[in-house]
């Protein structure tokens, strides 16, 4: 298939079409004896038979012993054949031990297997035994790796390999437990009545049916034991949501040129927790690629196909043909019928070329108008009345779940009223565990193809070989890496595909350190091999694996040490070195390893600083020299250094200013100064109020018109929507509540744009919860406490899914605890004590995990601190002061020599210790049993009242200001303590008696 659509025609000659004939009657016959007895026949006496068919003889023979092999003993039992049991050896192929059979189809047997060398379970899809003597199912085989190896997308399953061994040709895939959407259209049509379709026990709308942009959602409850009707609202929202996930995928294909061709319920699965894959490109297209469909040829599932495909018309064959299939699709899940039926293909082809399928709400009025009108533009006959793309597709169903107007416009008019009448009745989800669940498996992508492609190629001398192999692996390598550094943006949206994004950069990062010992001496090659790491290192932190991304940035370094130990001179290697160091310190002050990214960050600098001296007009330099002082600056601001980091930040701004006066309009400039100002004006917090407003609303300044210019780059909405919210701290601290809350609006506003838009990204889903949290703690400044309750709410929904998603991010996990904490207090504030309670204790479990993995950031242990000490005051609230005293003690251990700190901790424990003794002295004159606990509850107030005087010493040791806590009436007890003593006025003097 050539880019401009034409697919070249394959002509067979009638004697070669004969020859081919004989060899499958032979080979049939040989297949049909060895699995009758278990033997193999003489391979010898049937080249003697047919001596001119000999050589293609013996090579397939072998590969029908091993395919004969490998499957003895696995297929279901209805299609077994009472023969020997083959050993464990006959059941591998190559490096996978053979399960057993879990699916066939015409384009191959999938079955589940183990992989030796990595002792995981996969799933191996192989070539059957009457494709591999026609050249364009092989070749259709092929073409299914080649499109599968482009595609890496969370709807999409990945392919772990692609091989031939002995003349079998397979792909080992991910192994998915779950069910096709044709199961479970047929399941609905099971127990479904014609009057009503009910489902009592597999929840095919539940897992699908929340959140319906971010990919939380891990798991999904057991079924229910209630029959509920799939016609309703819920049900056909869940329905969008599940096409919404498979045209996002389909969109992902299009745009890297593969068109599937074969979109159809059975090719879409749900997994167990509810998502859904696009599977089997076994037909698929890819537009840069010869076709190996000749003109004519219908290639698809019938009742699914456009009217271009069904007509064979392979020239108009493109990303409408699968946005129609997609259409048949949602036709059937919302009216569990065929868009077309017929009675043999011939009608159901004509039905399709002439006849209008039904009205989705005539069979299944629940059917919004609105997905109803979506459904059938997708499903227009004419190509330019679809929807051009899939994401014009998925925009739509979007816009219908949001609420929103949709696109797609019907040819009458609708009453858009019912638009916003949503009904929230509990049914079964679309998607969930079923009450048969059969283990399904798919293909999608082939990281390493080319290599399996390689070792067919025979003809080569030794040496020749050799040296084409090495130049190949280098060519591979490099490209695989440039596309992952292409895509690393996308590969951030994808926060469910963390697992499947590691293994595949292990792999390649694998082959690289093999094609790195084979190149070993080149300094050209282990150039590459440095930027490959550092590459790989961007994209692991962009999909949150930092301590790979830190694994990968120290293997660039060490070879960028040997390159410049080898060529000094050489500022090109030095510069590159410099911005692998510059990524470390990111990555190492991200984990909590603030030594170590100061390090990383002064090594970068002073390799950039030498460089930008000796070429002082060269705008590089300077640039990589600016970002590094501006990321440098924003570590010192967190550990609390602030000269320091106002040093740096300035640094940065006075050279992204100069560079702006050589390029005024250069945007990413624009960009990264508003960035620098947002940074310097956090810095100026608390020490210059005007300074970081200042600051501050020169970002917001630069931002405006950049967003103003450039709608599309969610980036820069992004960062307003950020220097925003620091607009509204700003305010807030200067107490001008309503000001700051316009700020936090209008941050919360832009942020939710973002996540409708990118929903996968997980830094916008995060920074909406920060303006959340920050809008309600203003709401409560303001008196509004059923309002603050409400953001601290939705703040702490988002960042609780955060953690759960990311549970070795400790700052998801520190602000998770700062939400909550806030959350308790309002909830304390408006008498809701009990409840706050246990909103406290789990703020102070997120965030002295957070403490302990990285116990060097300042604000985790403030944060902790803070959060003990609104804790124990709810305690004593509640009349609970000795588990008060408790949780003061633990504060007392974060600040062991911060004398002010202490004196606040010594007055808990005073506190603490005055209500239990209060306790005590009122159960003294009551029966026994409570005179006894009177008297233990005062030993444990002299316990309590010994800490807060020690505590009280070490304070004062510690330069703690002990007069304002003189008069305190929790402190009494300690008046004759010789604490007081400096503090006390000369005594007049007392008479005594004789």
């Amino acid at each position: 298939m050539t880019a401009g659509g034409n697919e070249d025609e394959t002509v067979v000659s009638p004697a070669a079409e004969a020859r081919g004939e004989r060899l499958a009657m032979i080979l049939d016959q040989y297949m049909s004896e060895l699995e009758s007895t278990g033997l193999p026949p003489d391979v010898d006496r049937l080249a003697a038979e047919h001596p001119d068919l000999a050589e293609e003889l013996r090579s397939y023979v072998e590969s029908l012993q091993v395919l004969h092999q490998m499957t003895t003993g696995l297929r279901p039992e209805s299609a077994q054949h009472q023969a020997p049991t083959a050993t464990g050896r006959a059941k591998r192929l190559g490096d996978y031990e053979i399960i057993r059979e879990v699916g066939r189809g015409g384009m191959g047997v999938v079955y589940e297997a183990r992989q030796l060398s990595l002792n995981r379970q996969v799933a191996l899809k192989v070539l059957p035994f009457a494709a591999m003597l026609d050249e364009r199912q092989i070749a259709r085989f092929r073409t299914e790796a080649q499109a599968a190896a482009q595609l890496h997308h969370p709807n999409i399953v990945p392919v772990h390999a692609v091989g031939q061994e002995r003349g079998v040709h397979y792909f080992a895939m991910q192994f998915i437990a779950g069910q096709s959407l044709e199961h479970a259209i047929d399941e609905l049509r099971g127990v479904a009545s014609p009057d009503e379709p009910t489902l009592s026990t597999s929840q095919l709308a539940e897992a699908v049916k929340t959140r319906p942009q971010r990919e939380y959602d891990t798991a999904v409850e057991s079924a229910f034991s209630t029959r509920v009707s799939t016609h309703s609202r819920t049900y056909c929202h869940s329905v969008a949501r599940l096409m919404l996930q498979a045209a996002d995928a389909l969109d992902h294909a299009h745009q890297l040129g593969v068109i599937h061709r074969d979109v159809k319920p059975s090719n879409l699965l749900l997994d167990r927790s509810g998502k859904l894959w696009i599977t089997d490109f076994g037909l698929a297209r890819i537009q840069s690629d010869s076709g190996v469909t000749i003109s004519g040829d219908i290639v698809g599932t019938i009742r699914y196909m456009s009217p271009e495909q069904a007509a064979g018309d392979s020239a108009l064959v493109d990303a409408r043909t699968d946005v129609y299939a997609l259409g048949a699709t949602l036709y059937e899940l919302l009216t569990l019928r065929p868009a077309h039926v017929g009675n043999g293909r011939q009608e159901i082809m004509r039905h399709i070329e002439l006849v209008e399928p039904a009205s989705p709400r005539s069979l299944n009025p629940s059917v919004p108008f609105d997905l109803e009108t979506i459904t059938l533009r997708a499903l227009s006959k004419a190509r330019d009345e679809r929807y051009p793309t899939s994401r014009a597709l998925a925009d739509d169903l979007r816009r219908f779940l949001n609420g929103e107007p949709t696109q797609a416009r019907r040819p009458t008019a609708i009453d858009r009223a019912a638009k916003w009448a949503l009904r929230h009745r509990k049914i079964v989800a679309l998607a969930a565990t079923f009450l048969v669940v059969l283990t399904c498996i798919s293909a999608t992508s082939a990281l390493m193809i080319a290599q399996g492609e390689r070792r067919t190629k025979e003809a080569l001398t030794a040496s020749e070989a050799n040296r084409l192999r090495a130049e190949e692996h280098y060519q591979q390598a490099r490209q695989v890496v440039d596309r992952f550094g292409g895509i690393a943006n996308e590969l951030s949206r994808l926060p469910g595909a963390e697992p499947l994004r590691r293994t595949l950069l292990n792999d390649t990062l694998d082959y690289y350190r093999q094609f790195i010992a084979r190149a070993a001496g080149d300094a050209q090659l282990e150039s590459e091999m440095a930027g490959a790491y550092h590459k790989a290192a961007v994209i692991a932190e962009a999909i949150g694996d930092r301590e790979d991304a830190i694994k990968f940035c120290n293997q660039s370094l060490a070879i960028f040490a040997k390159l410049t130990a080898k060529s000094p001179d050489d500022e090109t290697i030095k510069a590159r070195q410099a911005n692998a160091y510059n990524s470390l310190g990111l990555l190492l002050g991200a984990t909590g390893k603030s030594q170590q990214a100061l390090d990383a960050y002064a090594r970068a600098t002073a390799l950039q600083q030498a460089i930008a001296d000796r070429d002082p007009g060269a705008d590089e330099p300077e640039q990589a020299l600016a970002e590094t002082y501006s990321n440098l600056g924003l570590l010192q601001s967190q550990l609390g250094e602030k000269p320091a980091a106002r040093k740096s930040l300035s640094a940065s701004i006075r050279l992204f200013n100069q560079l702006l006066e050589g390029k005024p309009g250069d945007v990413d400039l624009r960009h990264t100064l508003a960035i620098g100002y947002n940074n310097l004006s956090y810095v100026d917090r608390g020490d210059d109020w005007n300074d970081s407003e200042a600051s501050c609303r020169r970002a917001i300044a630069l931002l405006d018109q950049l967003v103003a210019e450039n709608s599309s780059r969610l980036a820069f909405r992004s960062d307003l929507a950020l220097c925003q919210n620091n607009l509204g701290s700003i305010l807030g601290h200067r107490q001008d509540w309503e000001a700051a809350c316009e700020s936090y609006r209008k941050a919360i506003d832009l942020q939710r744009q973002l996540t409708r838009q990118a929903g996968a990204v997980v830094l916008f889903w995060r920074d909406l919860a920060v303006s959340l949290n920050n809008l309600a703690q203003t709401q409560q400044a303001l008196g509004d406490l059923d309002g603050a309750i409400k953001s601290f709410a939705d703040a702490e929904e988002i960042a609780l899914q955060l953690v759960d998603d990311y549970p070795n991010e400790i700052t998801f996990r520190s602000f998770a605890g700062v939400v909550l904490n806030n959350r308790a207090s309002a909830l304390e504030t408006s008498g809701k004590v009990n409840e706050a309670l246990a909103v406290y204790e789990t703020a102070v479990e997120h965030q002295q995990r957070a403490f302990d993995e990285a116990p060097q950031v300042i604000e985790y242990r403030e944060f902790l601190s803070k959060h003990y000490f609104n804790y124990g005051r709810a305690l004593r609230a509640v009349g609970r002061p000795d588990d008060a005293a408790h949780v003061a003690l633990q504060r007392r251990q974060l600040w062991p020599t911060d004398g002010e700190h202490l004196g606040k901790v010594a007055v808990e424990l005073a506190e603490a210790a005055r209500q239990i003794r209060a306790e005590a002295a009122a159960g003294r004159d009551e029966n026994d049993a409570e005179s006894e606990n009177a008297a233990k509850k005062a030993v444990q107030a002299a316990k309590f009242e010994e800490a807060a005087a020690e505590t009280l010493r070490v304070a004062a040791a510690n330069g703690c200001n002990l007069a304002p806590l003189r008069t305190m009436t929790s402190l009494a007890f300690l008046q004759d303590d010789p604490i007081w003593v400096k503090l006390k006025p000369p005594s007049p003097p007392v008479e005594t008696s004789p």
